[in-house]
């Protein structure tokens, strides 16, 4: 599952053309955790998973569904 959604998050922010320095200030963390997450290094509270989807503007169904 982290695989599959750090997979995901890389698709959406490359897709926007943005940093995983832009992303993470999107996303509201600090850019050491979201690349944690892009590398499937880190168990997502869903605190984080909330604030991934606020940032990519993306619910959380879109993000999981991206993901399979």
């Amino acid at each position: 599952m982290q695989a599959r959604l750090a997979t995901a998050v890389r698709r959406l922010r490359e897709e926007r053309g943005w940093t995983q320095e832009e992303a993470a200030h999107r996303c509201g963390m600090t850019t050491r955790l979201f690349q944690r997450v892009e590398g499937a290094d880190v168990n997502l509270t869903f605190t984080s998973l909330a604030r991934l989807c606020e940032g990519f503007g993306v619910d959380v169904v879109q993000l999981l569904k991206s993901s399979a």
